[in-house]
């Protein structure tokens, strides 16, 4: 008997590990840049939301009357929504008068993901908040 002693390998199972190692690798890195996808998302609507609601406040407060502060901050809400695919809704709250407070709470859904033949996963609701006096010592147009 001459030959090798042991199991003999055929040529054909050559690479089978790799190809193993790359479908495991596959099946845990698509996850993971899913979920890469949907945090950067998050963030940038997180960041969308506390700027609109800065920039809303702002323009509310320097508003010359009520009516013109909710739509000047509205104004403002429709530039920053221009800016993300984040869906932002405003709510404007406080006192207009002189040495009032003025609130905003801006909220911002963003979708989870969308899947073929499924539809949409869900949604996520972020929320940013800004506060900002008015003057103390402004002058209204038409008041005493």
């Amino acid at each position: 008997m001459t030959g090798r002693a042991g199991p003999m390998h055929s040529g054909g199972e050559r690479g089978e590990g790799m190809v193993a190692a790359l479908l495991l690798l596959a099946g845990a890195l698509l996850p993971l840049l899913f979920l890469l996808s949907l945090f950067a998302r998050l963030e940038q609507a997180r960041l969308a939301a506390s700027q609109a609601a800065s920039a809303s406040v702002r323009a509310a407060v320097l508003a010359p009357s009520a009516q013109a502060a909710q739509s000047d901050a509205q104004a403002e809400l429709a530039a920053a929504q221009a800016e993300t695919a984040a869906v932002l809704a405003l709510r404007l709250t406080g006192s207009f008068a002189r040495g009032g407070v003025l609130s905003a709470e801006v909220s911002a859904e963003v979708p989870i993901g969308v899947l073929p033949f499924l539809g949409a996963l869900g949604m996520i609701t972020l929320e940013a908040g800004a506060r900002a006096p008015v003057d103390a010592y402004r002058s209204f147009p038409g008041a005493s």
